[in-house]
């Protein structure tokens, strides 16, 4: 999705995009990973983002709302980021937090009698290749 189109939901949602808010935006979009608020306010700091904590809740409020943000419960903590706005699913990575988009779609469970779905979701938690090699007694590292 480029920027122009996250703009434009953003501005549906009267949020006004500052040059701050446009410097986190960005490095939201560019992540491949998942932070808390906390830890993507600090990464705004380290690349001379000056925006507060409440501004970061804000933004990742409102790109939830408008699907362009995802949100994980890891133990105990909530995680964000980003996604394109289409249906597709994840795979966490619970030790580097790397996010992949799986868009297959599994074969989901018949809903109870009566009932309909109206949606579904599937995320995947695990441990990626990367950092199962580098955990491996026999990795070459």
């Amino acid at each position: 999705m480029d920027k122009q189109t996250i703009v434009k939901l953003l501005h549906q949602q009267n949020f006004r995009l500052t040059r701050e808010r446009e410097a986190l935006l960005d490095l939201f979009v560019q992540s491949d990973k998942m932070y808390t608020p906390a830890q993507w306010h600090a990464l705004a700091q380290q690349a001379n983002v000056q925006i507060g904590l409440t501004t970061v809740y804000r933004l990742l409020e409102v790109l939830t709302k408008v699907g362009l943000a995802t949100p994980f419960l890891v133990e105990g903590s909530i995680y964000y980021a980003f996604c394109e706005g289409h249906h597709h699913h994840h795979f966490v990575c619970l030790q580097c937090h790397a996010v992949e988009d799986l868009y297959e779609c599994p074969n989901i469970p018949s809903p109870p009698q009566g009932c309909r779905i109206e949606q579904h979701k599937l995320d995947l938690f695990g441990t990626c290749e990367q950092c199962q090699q580098k955990k491996s007694p026999y990795s070459h590292h």
